[in-house]
């Protein structure tokens, strides 16, 4: 009677003890936080981001394999994968091998004009994991700064689902890469300059409380650059206005949306579920103490990736501050651009 007692007691011990979870579970709950985000950003940073209608697909990619959230039937005939998760509206399948040998992944994209291509004007966020992340992208230390990331490029998926806004790029913007504007202001000294100093003064009309200030300072922020371009246009034959406005805008609201959620993260609860499969979740400690001011590549071209990344977050943070409803408006109206509407003001 004895021996049964302990045996009991072992294996009640056995099964009482946490299981660690496999390497897809964790990567099943990592999706499961990006899709968890959308309800938040949608109530407190941009809306509509919730619904059905702007869904994107997600393909998550460890060194050996693909697992895509929420595929379309077309992509599900282009790779027949297993469906290996599901919760909710979260459907998670697992394709056999890794769908392309490119080692890193953090974009969103569609083919254009390959009907027989699975995301044909259909966008799909493409992201490495946080492991594989860490080795280009060796600052950040948590799966919480990787799923700011994320949400980015998800936010770009949400733009290239407004259907006339995907058209406009398409037909006018994509023939020229991102790239080349990001070279002029690395390449010519001069550019630079006229670009730092219209952000400045984005800075400022963030700072001062005087309208009268705030609408001189628009005032001479829209000269400058109407100058810097046609200057732009006579040394360099390049007519950039139309480039500048759009991606300005494109990647200035993604900017905009990735650094919201690092506020709401500074007084986020844990995510349990995370705790327990996912070491590289360190329950928000990285943005405890955040401040704006310290991130300088969010707002400064200098320390920017790209310049236009940073002035189009300033102009979001301004259109803010002036109450404007602007968001409404971006993405709904085609080729509207958040400097025509500061135009406006």
């Amino acid at each position: 009677m004895r021996i049964l007692t302990l045996l009991l007691l072992v294996i009640s011990a056995l099964a009482c003890r946490k299981v660690p979870e496999s390497i897809d579970q964790k990567i099943f709950s990592r999706i499961e936080y990006v899709y968890s985000l959308k309800p938040t950003i949608a109530s407190d940073i941009w809306p509509d981001f919730n619904k059905s209608r702007y869904d994107v697909p997600l393909i998550y990619y460890t060194d050996t394999s693909s697992l895509v959230a929420n595929p379309t039937k077309r992509f599900l005939n282009s790779y027949n994968p297993k469906l290996v998760y599901q919760n909710g509206g979260i459907r998670i399948y697992k394709v056999s091998e890794r769908i392309d040998n490119i080692p890193f992944h953090m974009a969103t994209g569609f083919t254009m004009g390959d009907s027989s291509a699975y995301d044909n004007y259909t966008p799909f966020v493409h992201s490495s994991g946080y492991e594989e992340t860490r080795k280009v992208v060796q600052d950040i230390s948590s799966t919480e700064e990787w799923v700011t990331m994320v949400i980015h490029e998800y936010f770009h998926g949400f733009q290239y689902k407004h259907d006339e806004y995907l058209r406009s790029l398409a037909q006018n913007i994509f023939s020229v890469p991102q790239d080349s504007l990001r070279d002029i202001y690395r390449n010519n000294e001069w550019f630079k300059e006229k670009v730092d100093r219209e952000n400045e003064l984005l800075l400022l009309a963030l700072e001062t409380e005087s309208r009268t200030k705030i609408d001189s300072l628009i005032s001479t922020f829209l000269k400058l650059r109407k100058q810097r371009r046609k200057e732009t246009k006579q040394r360099l034959g390049f007519d950039i206005e139309s480039y500048e406005k759009t991606y300005e805008t494109m990647e200035g609201t993604a900017r905009y949306v990735e650094q919201k959620l690092y506020e709401r993260f500074s007084d986020k609860l844990p995510d349990s579920k995370l705790i327990s499969s996912d070491t590289s979740y360190h329950s928000y400690s990285y943005f405890k103490d955040y401040e704006l001011d310290k991130e300088e590549w969010l707002y400064l071209p200098s320390k920017s990736a790209v310049y236009y990344y940073a002035t189009g977050f300033n102009m979001a943070r301004l259109l803010d501050k002036l109450k404007v409803k602007y968001k409404e408006r971006l993405f709904n109206e085609g080729e509207l651009s958040m400097e025509e509407i500061v135009k406006t003001l």
